[in-house]
């Protein structure tokens, strides 16, 4: 777990510094880099959560295996659009973007190791929210790479995370779906 913790902080690290580094002008561009290196650490993390949850159940349930390979292929794509986001930021944020749309419409189960019932189905109803979000936020950042209202859909995009976040990480007095949802 050592070695992968270390792999993982290094890559989403790297990448949110090269985010960060490389896309200061203009204004909308910092907009979107900001939201997308807030949105680089959280993924990180919960890569590091996802893999560490997966080693602690057992794999040979088919939809642990199953989530397991699309945890692993979403990270692959996240890590690619945040190192592209280096050299080209509406595309490097969208691949990030198709990468959540992909893991929020296939991973069909949570894991929570330390619990009564450590897979748990998660279905539609359940995704359906943060599916939504993920679609909105793709269609923001396309309608920024393509030129048309920058400011604007940077600045809603900027938002989004903003709220993702706050709803993520402060605590409340109910557990929210979104606590393991990646964005």
């Amino acid at each position: 777990m050592r070695t992968t913790l270390a792999v993982i902080i290094s890559l989403f690290g790297a990448a949110t510094v090269g985010i960060l580094a490389l896309n200061w002008q203009p204004l909308d561009s910092l907009g979107v880099a900001i939201a997308l290196a807030l949105l680089c650490v959280d993924q990180g993390r919960m890569a590091l959560v996802d893999l560490s949850n997966i080693r602690q159940v057992t794999l040979k349930d088919k939809s642990v295996r199953q989530f397991h390979r699309v945890t692993l292929m979403t990270i692959a794509l996240e890590v690619v659009g945040f190192y592209l986001a280096w050299i080209q930021l509406g595309l490097g944020t969208a691949l990030v973007l198709v990468s959540q749309l992909f893991f929020n419409t296939l991973a069909k189960i949570q894991l929570y190791p330390s619990s009564l019932e450590p897979i748990q189905p998660f279905g539609w109803q359940e995704r359906s929210s943060v599916i939504l979000a993920n679609t909105v936020a793709l269609g923001l950042i396309v309608v920024w790479q393509l030129g048309q209202f920058r400011p604007i859909a940077a600045a809603l995009l900027f938002t989004m995370v903003i709220v993702y976040l706050v709803v993520k990480y402060l605590p409340s007095r109910s557990t929210s779906t979104c606590e393991r949802c990646r964005w």
